[in-house]
């Protein structure tokens, strides 16, 4: 077993043992590298489970590193409440502006674990309908919450000191389409949750199978982490005597993720139960891919999990999207700009359109004026360098001339000077 498959083996063994609340395998600090597990351990998003496993281990741990386990618990404990807060603030504020909307993450999955500040949050994710973002962004900004940047999807993202993130959503969004077009209903669609009239959920297979898809999708995208393994494996360990069995594995098998899912809740059996496969090897290689986030084990991946590849797809897609909306900018540049070459949309701004196309026959004209100036150049730079040639082989002409009669004066003195020496 090379450093780093020791280091891994160790977070999971430290995980597994706080989960089942067991004690943790003691081993020389000065053989350990602490400061890579809590690395390990952060991008993984289960330092804070760490930190209870860690309580009771030798003082040969660096205290700086055990601060950094200790500040990760510290900071989901205190996001307990801080969290729960603001989800009951937002369900409160819309329902009073009449939104329909369904909370796909929120503090309710802090329930599947043995202590809710064992489940970090990231964010509340929020799916609300189609044309409700303007008015959810003013409510936001009324309530001391700032947008912020967001490169994971396409939701919109917003901050609020001490640490809230709340996303929201106005279409449910995977690599796989078909699953897509499976969530594609309107939020009132969906089962309305006792004591609310704007506020609807899923039932138990619907969440479920969201589950299985938000943790195929990380995967296929390299973003699965320790912590999407425990989500998805805690919650069928919680309502497996409940669920349709039937249904949800007829959707899964559908969408070609029946596969990966069992495979997901095996990986969770083996690291968190301690079990065995005999096909251990396939499980190595999932649990190297979530580890070091999708560098290795990628091609026994692509095996459970065809969607590996309609990743590529999905770039390639998005990557057709740009072009198209750069070309379309291209063609009708926003109205601001529009506006700075031609004033008059200022007063008439159902001429945009029109100046859109006057711009175009400008940059047009521009370009063939270019291209006919590049020919008259040219043009003009073949009869100078002809002119020059020309005269290169007049001077050339002359000069040989020149030479020709000086030889000839030259001979006819020579001629001389021998006749006068003779006489």
């Amino acid at each position: 077993m090379n450093v780093l498959q020791q280091e891994r083996r160790y977070l999971l063994l430290l995980v597994s043992a706080v989960m089942n609340q067991k004690k943790v395998p003691v081993m020389s600090g000065s053989l350990m590298p602490w400061g890579t597990i809590y690395r390990l351990a952060d991008t993984s998003q289960v330092a804070n489970v760490c930190w209870l496993g860690i309580l009771g281990l030798s003082s040969e741990i660096d205290k700086s590193v055990k601060g950094m386990f200790y500040e990760s618990y510290q900071r989901e404990l205190k996001n307990v409440s801080t969290y729960q807060s603001a989800e009951e603030v937002l369900r409160w504020q819309l329902e009073r502006k009449q939104i329909h909307f369904l909370i796909l993450e929120g503090v309710d999955l802090r329930e599947l674990y043995p202590q809710k500040e064992m489940r970090k949050m990231d964010c509340i994710r929020i799916l609300v309908p189609k044309g409700e973002l303007l008015r959810i962004d003013t409510m936001m900004r009324s309530m001391d919450y700032e947008p912020q940047e967001n490169r994971e999807d396409d939701g919109i993202l917003y901050y609020k000191i001490p640490g809230v993130f709340v996303m929201f959503y106005d279409k449910i969004k995977f690599v796989n389409q078909k699953l897509e077009k499976y969530f594609d209903s309107p939020v009132r669609m969906y089962s309305k949750k006792k004591g609310y009239r704007y506020l609807r959920c899923f039932d138990k297979e619907e969440a479920y199978l969201y589950m299985a898809g938000r943790a195929a999708n990380d995967y296929a995208l390299g973003r699965a982490t320790v912590r999407t393994v425990l989500d998805f494996w805690l919650y069928e360990k919680a309502h497996k005597e409940e669920l349709n069995w039937p249904y949800v594995d007829k959707v899964l098998k559908r969408h070609k993720i029946l596969e990966f899912s069992e495979r997901l809740l095996k990986l969770g059996d083996i690291w968190f139960q301690n079990e065995i496969s005999d096909e251990m090897e396939i499980y190595n290689a999932m649990e190297a891919y979530i580890l070091s986030r999708g560098e290795q084990g990628r091609q026994l991946s692509g095996k459970i999990l065809p969607l590996l590849q309609d990743v590529a797809d999905f770039y390639k897609r998005d990557r057709q999207r740009e072009w198209m909306k750069r070309e379309k900018e291209a063609l009708f540049p926003p109205k601001d700009y529009m506006e700075g070459l031609f004033p008059v949309l200022k007063k008439f701004p159902w001429l945009y359109s029109m100046c859109c196309l006057l711009r175009l026959f400008r940059i047009w004209f521009s370009k063939v004026k270019q291209f006919f100036a590049g020919i008259r150049d040219g043009l003009k730079e073949k009869l100078r360098a002809g002119k020059n040639r020309e005269s290169e082989l007049s001077d050339s002409q002359e000069e040989n001339e020149k030479k020709y009669k000086d030889g000839v004066r030259d001979e006819e003195f020579e001629d001389f000077t021998k006749a006068d020496r003779f006489v």
